[in-house]
């Protein structure tokens, strides 16, 4: 009977020590269930740092807050146009002129952009280029800002033309910017002041940028 009893305590602690092995592989297992939502969440945060990144980079320029007044000469307001095409056909340009002329063809570029992605829904280049236009405006305030002048309204609509299709606005597009690019490269024949070129140059090289994208887009849709 001795016997019996013994190998009945043996199968028992067998039996205990089964159901304590199963025991810790289901909380083994348990644990592994709760960690899942959290790998399933990282891809989830890393499509959302798949955005599209902003590709307007800020040209480097400088702004002397206190500049030099105008001299009568360089505030006398006598356009001839509007926008880069007034300013190419100006023969008696003053620091005003351009900086007016700079201002319309800015204003005039980005309502153009704007009026395409109403047409044609938002996307590049234009979406990334109007956001770039701003920001040239805003450079171009700032110079009006740090000689105590008021900053041109946006009459740019009455200078507009909505192209038919998307190949019609690339064609505008690289037509725009090259007359912008000619027009900065006329101001900075001009003795500036340094404040001004620095503006002039920066918004120079901005259109440069611009026009390689919109002739891509020609390219693509030709």
């Amino acid at each position: 009977m001795k016997n019996i009893n013994l190998s009945k305590d043996s199968f028992l602690k067998r039996g205990f020590l089964l159901l304590l092995v199963f025991a810790m592989l289901l909380a083994v297992s348990c644990s592994n269930t709760t960690t899942d939502p959290t790998n399933n969440e990282e891809p989830q945060n890393q499509t959302s740092t798949d955005a599209p990144v902003d590709e307007v980079i800020r040209p480097d320029h400088e702004i002397n807050p206190t500049p030099d007044p105008l001299s009568v000469d360089q505030a006398a307001l006598s356009l001839d146009g509007y926008g880069a095409l007034g300013a190419l056909a100006d023969e008696d340009l003053t620091l005003i002129d351009m900086l007016t002329y700079a201002v319309q063809d800015e204003y005039l570029a980005h309502g153009e952009y704007v009026a395409i992605m109403d047409k044609f829904g938002n996307q590049n280049p234009y979406a990334n280029i109007k956001r770039s236009e701003e920001m040239h405006l805003s450079f171009l305030q700032e110079v009006y800002d740090s000689y105590g002048l008021a900053f041109p309204e946006d009459t740019s609509s009455d200078h507009s033309i909505i192209p038919e299709d998307l190949l019609q606005a690339a064609q505008t597009g690289v037509q725009a910017e090259i007359d912008n690019i000619a027009m900065y490269e006329r101001f900075l024949e001009y003795e500036l002041p340094e404040n001004i070129e620095q503006v002039f140059i920066a918004l120079k090289n901005g259109s440069e940028s611009h026009l390689l994208a919109f002739q891509k887009q020609v390219d693509r849709l030709s």
